[in-house]
């Protein structure tokens, strides 16, 4: 099978091909990913930022019943609610992602090169998921000058 790669990082890279975008753990492709519909919503660290925001949560709430008005009189309190909000965030972008190994080309809505300044480039890619709904997969990469002419070439930035 003949693809165009870089790497994502020391050991993994992604390769390009007419039909599909996957990402495997080397050069030469021995085998293909098989594409996984389901989200990774009940993984880790979802199901830590789901405790963080229901401890947050219950927090907030016994502080506001105990405190009243008073609540925001005390610091921690305003702690407490940038973090709720953080987590909150968090457990929204975790129903919009998805850690698939394997994108069908056919399938990928949009695609974007972002190359922040405090932070290594990434490839995002939009796509259409189970039941039609519109999920991201992002793609870090190790080097923007390997990465870039592939991309370029397969038209997908």
């Amino acid at each position: 099978m003949q693809t165009k790669y870089f790497r994502i990082n020391k050991k993994e890279y992604c390769h390009i091909t007419d039909e599909d975008i996957f990402i495997i753990s080397s050069k030469e492709v021995v085998r293909v990913p098989p594409v996984h519909e389901l989200g990774e919503g009940w993984g880790i660290i979802s199901m830590l930022n789901y405790i963080l925001f229901a401890f947050l949560f219950v927090y907030v709430a016994a502080s506001v019943t105990n405190s009243g008005v008073n609540f925001l009189k005390m610091p921690l309190n305003y702690a407490a609610l940038f973090l709720l909000f953080i987590s909150l965030i968090r457990i929204k972008d975790g129903f919009l992602t998805s850690k698939t190994p394997r994108i069908e080309r056919n399938k990928i809505r949009s695609v974007y090169f972002k190359t922040p300044k405090f932070s290594f480039p990434r490839l995002v890619i939009y796509f259409e998921g189970p039941e039609g709904k519109v999920l991201r997969r992002t793609i870090p990469v190790l080097y923007k000058k390997e990465a870039l002419p592939v991309l370029q070439e397969e038209k997908l930035v």
